[in-house]
């Protein structure tokens, strides 16, 4: 469930900017056509003032300008396609055994990049990134906590929207990464349980009860562990806790 919702936002993203710019090729073409023709005509050699009603008749001065707009328009759509795929790139590396010094600010970024389509409908995200040193980890799997953290908090508004925070501090040998939302809450009766394998209150089909589990683990693996805030009615509050270790 999880692979078919990224995979649905992802390709939602890429297709916007692709739409464009195949719109933008069709109109390029019009216009390379009609400056062939002018050029059959100029190489011709038709008088200068019929080329000049030709060139007023096809509007071709803002033909030109428009040119130059929708050829930078679909330069711009081709670089976000670009970074779209390289974020996803980025992402998908979670087979990677070795640790690698990087900076966790860095993965929420591109975690937020790739899942944005998941949470735009429902939530307005705000990050709130402090300064954070480089950290030893498996960047792949911390960035598999913050989309389960980011997919939960989505789930919880999804009857009103809302906002998803995420902010990030680091003090003495922690780092502290918090993902808020302003989503229904979790009742108490359920805190205890919401780390239990299985364990969901989403409707049947909708989750396996395995995002939180594996998300604990991954923290836990890398000496840390995660505290949970909630009030029903008022949203909840994952905090992430890592030691600072290079």
């Amino acid at each position: 469930a999880s692979v078919g919702q990224l995979a649905a936002g992802v390709a939602h993203e890429i297709n916007n900017p692709t739409g464009f710019i195949m719109s933008n090729l069709g109109t390029a073409q019009l216009y390379v056509r009609r400056f062939a023709d002018f050029g059959r005509q100029l190489h011709a050699g038709s008088d200068v003032q019929h080329l000049v009603t030709t060139w007023q008749e096809n509007k071709m001065d803002g033909m030109l300008e428009d040119f130059s707009s929708l050829l930078q328009e679909s330069l711009d759509g081709a670089n976000r396609v670009a970074r779209i795929v390289a974020d996803l790139k980025a992402f998908s590396n979670v087979d990677r055994e070795a640790e690698e010094l990087v900076d966790l600010n860095h993965v929420i970024r591109t975690v937020c990049n790739v899942a944005a389509a998941q949470f735009r409908p429902h939530a307005k995200l705000a990050l709130d990134l402090g300064t954070l040193p480089m950290i030893r980890c498996r960047p792949g799997h911390l960035g598999q906590v913050i989309l389960n953290m980011l997919r939960n908090a989505v789930q919880a508004m999804s009857r009103r929207p809302g906002e998803v925070g995420i902010s990030t501090r680091a003090g003495g040998d922690e780092i502290t990464v918090s993902v808020s939302d302003t989503g229904t809450g979790i009742p108490e009766s359920q805190l205890s349980r919401i780390f239990e394998p299985f364990f969901t209150t989403r409707e049947i089909g909708q989750g396996t009860g395995l995002g939180l589990t594996v998300s604990r683990d991954i923290v836990q693996a890398h000496g840390g562990h995660i505290t949970v805030d909630s009030r029903p009615g008022v949203g909840t509050t994952f905090t992430i806790h890592l030691p600072a270790r290079e």
